[in-house]
């Protein structure tokens, strides 16, 4: 499914007539069935841009647009900087709570929940609690919630953030493996460049606040990226085009 986001504004209000705008005019399209990295500034309205594209919030000007038929149950699934999961529920339960709270039928219900914890590592992990969980281990529920969600546009707002660097590499495979097996559209905000280039097709790069879209890099990479893919020529080019435009960003 494609989104195509035409002149979006969206201004905070605080319950007066002050209202703080944080996206203005902002043009964006994203192909269906790729992979988007969003980066920019801190603060330049990053994370605001997925909550309006999940329909949390409205824009006050522009279009929001999704093209093309709708595959699955749900259009949007969120992943946030943090898992968020229940801690007196189970991580199956976690992980399976768009769906148990479905018209699905139970055995459904522990099909879909498994096969997704499967996918991002956590075989054999359903019955545990959230607190004995690593954060890695977290981090992956918290997608798998989103993959059992089933949902054309997958947004994730920095989901590898609080992981060290080895278990931020893991999950950066696991992240490839998961699109490869089941390539729907990817919307992804980060800070770290380097991240943005080896998952995604396309990087956009925000300026502000407001936030307004700058430059769109494309990543001429062949998938599956592999440990190498960082050191060829073209995602060395690709990730030195993002720094330039970020660089651009945060002089206004």
């Amino acid at each position: 499914m494609q989104v195509e986001l035409s002149a979006v504004t969206y201004r905070y209000r605080d319950g007066t007539a002050d209202e703080a705008e944080a996206i203005k005019d902002l043009d964006l399209i994203i192909e269906s069935r790729s992979v988007h990295a969003i980066v920019g500034p801190t603060g330049c309205g990053k994370s605001t841009l997925l909550r309006v594209l999940a329909g949390i919030v409205e824009p006050q000007a522009g279009s929001v647009r999704f093209r093309g038929p709708q595959l699955r149950p749900n259009r949007t699934a969120m992943v946030f900087q943090d898992p968020t999961l229940i801690p007196w529920w189970s991580v199956g339960r976690n992980i399976g709570i768009g769906v148990e709270f479905s018209a699905k039928r139970r055995q459904l219900y522990r099909k879909i929940r498994t096969f997704s914890a499967d996918r991002v590592g956590l075989k054999g992990m359903l019955d545990r609690m959230p607190s004995t969980l690593s954060a890695g281990q977290q981090t992956r529920a918290g997608m798998s919630r989103a993959f059992a969600h089933d949902a054309d546009v997958l947004l994730l707002d920095e989901p590898f953030v609080h992981l060290d660097a080895i278990t931020r590499r893991k999950l950066w495979s696991e992240f490839e493996t998961a699109w490869q097996f089941d390539p729907r559209t990817y919307v992804f905000v980060t800070h770290d460049v380097e991240e943005a280039v080896l998952l995604s097709d396309r990087v956009t790069v925000l300026a502000g606040p407001p936030a307004w879209a700058l430059e769109t890099v494309e990543v001429p990479l062949a998938r599956p990226r592999t440990r190498d893919t960082p050191t060829e020529p073209a995602c060395r080019a690709a990730v030195a085009s993002v720094w330039d435009a970020l660089e651009r960003a945060s002089l206004g």
